[in-house]
């Protein structure tokens, strides 16, 4: 089934108002790929009530789970706090441990390993793993419901004419349009910041292997060329397994290697590398910046660089499923600096379609790699602004307004080559 989905969307060929509908019960929604809904009739009669009953049974079989965990925890705690106090105990029958005392030591250190082991476990199932469940599942259920609506009140401005009246709706204008001024004052500054990531040693080391490195570079400038990319754009591949996009001012654009391999087809690849040029093309670090992001920099990399790219404390945070997928370093420092930006990330989400889009690729790539990282449970975070329900319903507007692809690029067989190379 698996491979029968990830072949269709190989053909890159998106969805049109006149391919046929979907229809599917409020259940089987839950387990449909997100592109999938992208063609779900809409529920009517009866439906409505099944839709309002079924989340509110997965919101009540959410809470108990996460109830029954930490009843499970307070007991792990109660259990930890005594071995702790057997252990202040054996401290005071003396200077040194009979034999028994030795043993009985041991055995309450290995204890003391298996509870706190445990607790962290299961910390972080009550905290992410549960709320992302169904966080994805009530998303599939509130997409099914709210979508066909949307799809058809867009139908209708499309046929009407009003499809280039929404913002940024110039889609054939792409690299022609003026949103932005200034762009080349970036480049400077970016990179600076690239020469003083790089000198302390806050990346992984760069993909040796060349043909990689050429791929992706080849993919990010077809990409640029159909953008409205207004600086030479500069790409690194960093080896690291962590799910990161990084996308400074001035066109320095880095992607790690766990991307490539998180991603099912090339045009998924494309997509995520589509929304951090929309970043870098928007200018979105200067505009959301009150103040020269340049001297805010050192504390925020230093305290999330590290984190991304090592696995660390900050690593889920900064996750936010990139840019909802990977978000990417240049968004954890926005956040950092100035918090969410909902207009940016909107923004971001809406020129990385388009450009995919131009760029010849399926503009559902994106989407596509979020089901993937969802399917290989790799999202780690799924909250913020906007809300991933509403993300996406912006994303299947965007993908529903653009006009249907006629010439679009079938897949060349080389994105399984190079994933073949990584895995060697």
């Amino acid at each position: 089934m698996f491979i029968l989905y990830a072949l269709s969307l190989a053909l890159l060929i998106p969805p049109t108002p006149d391919q046929e509908l979907v229809s599917l019960s409020p259940r089987e929604s839950l387990h449909q790929p997100f592109v999938e809904l992208l063609q779900v009739q809409g529920f009517e009669g009866e439906y409505r009530a099944a839709i309002k009953a079924l989340r509110s049974s997965l919101i009540d079989e959410r809470d108990q789970k996460i109830q029954e965990l930490n009843q499970l925890e307070r007991g792990w705690n109660e259990k930890l706090e005594s071995a702790r106090e057997q252990l202040q105990a054996l401290n005071k029958q003396g200077s040194a441990d009979t034999e028994a005392a030795a043993k009985r030591r041991a055995h309450l250190h290995i204890e003391i390993a298996s509870l706190e082991r445990v607790l962290r476990e299961k910390a972080i199932e009550r905290e992410h793993t549960i709320p992302s469940t169904y966080e994805l599942q009530l998303t599939k259920l509130w997409l099914a419901e709210h979508w066909p609506e949307r799809r058809e009140e867009i139908r209708q401005e499309v046929a009407g004419g009003q499809a280039r009246s929404r913002t940024h709706g110039d889609a054939e204008d792409i690299g022609y349009r003026s949103f932005v001024e200034d762009a080349d004052q970036d480049i400077e500054q970016g990179r600076k910041a690239a020469r003083q990531m790089a000198a302390s040693g806050w990346l992984p080391r760069e993909v040796e292997d060349h043909e990689v490195r050429a791929y992706v570079q080849g993919i990010a400038a077809r990409i640029a060329a159909n953008s409205d990319l207004k600086v030479p754009l500069h790409v690194t591949v960093l080896d690291s397994e962590e799910l990161t996009t990084l996308a400074l001012p001035g066109g320095f654009l880095y992607v790690t290697t766990g991307v490539i391999r998180a991603a099912h087809t090339e045009s998924e690849l494309a997509g995520v590398l589509s929304r951090e040029i929309a970043r870098i093309a928007a200018r979105h670090a200067a505009r959301s910046a009150k103040a020269s992001w340049m001297s805010k920099l050192v504390v925020p990399l230093t305290q999330i660089a590290t984190g991304i790219f090592t696995a660390g404390a900050v690593s889920p945070a900064a996750y936010y499923g990139i840019g909802y997928g990977v978000e990417g370093l240049s968004g954890a420092l926005v956040r950092v600096m100035n918090g969410t930006s909902e207009k940016l990330e909107k923004e971001a989400d809406q020129l990385g379609i388009q450009y995919a889009w131009k760029a010849g690729y399926d503009p559902r790539g994106f989407v596509a790699f979020l089901d993937s990282i969802s399917a290989a449970k790799k999202q780690n975070f799924l909250s913020g602004e906007p809300s991933l329900q509403e993300r996406l319903l912006n994303s299947f507007t965007e993908i529903q307004y653009l006009p249907a692809q006629r010439n679009a690029v079938e897949e060349s067989g080389e994105f399984d080559r190079i994933r073949r190379r990584l895995a060697r």
